[in-house]
């Protein structure tokens, strides 16, 4: 038996259909999955368990303390060149924050070897940060 702790999947905090949508494809290129949810203290549970969250534009407003997990933090927006966006982003302690469809490649990528490292799938390494 492993002494590791479980790991969850990558959560996506976001109400938007269109960010779901781009999800949905990047999850499917990678083999993955995402759990979604519109709650903010659901996205919070289990979160030091979690390799990857993402935090869509519509809600990253309403986080008001930092988020924290096994991984990286993420705000997803489809336009991030709203200022506000960048605020909410460091507010929340996101990493990044990457406009979509535009940075589909990079958060395959990041599923691919990133989360699938820490979450102890294969023997890839997380992508320099």
């Amino acid at each position: 038996m492993s002494s590791r702790p479980r790991l969850w999947p990558p959560i996506a905090v976001t109400g938007s259909r269109f960010l779901r949508a781009e999800l949905s494809l990047c999850a499917q290129y990678a083999g993955t999955g995402f759990e979604y949810t519109e709650s903010i203290p659901h996205g919070r549970r289990y979160a030091n368990r979690r390799p990857l969250i993402l935090v869509g534009v519509d809600l990253a407003a309403r986080v008001r303390k930092p988020l924290h997990c096994g991984g990286l933090v993420v705000v997803a927006a489809v336009d991030p060149h709203n200022e506000r966006t960048f605020l909410h982003a460091g507010r929340i302690g996101a990493a990044y924050v990457i406009a979509l469809p535009t940075a589909r490649p990079w958060l395959v990528d990041q599923l691919l070897h990133g989360v699938a490292a820490l979450m102890g799938h294969g023997v890839s390494t997380p992508t320099s940060r």
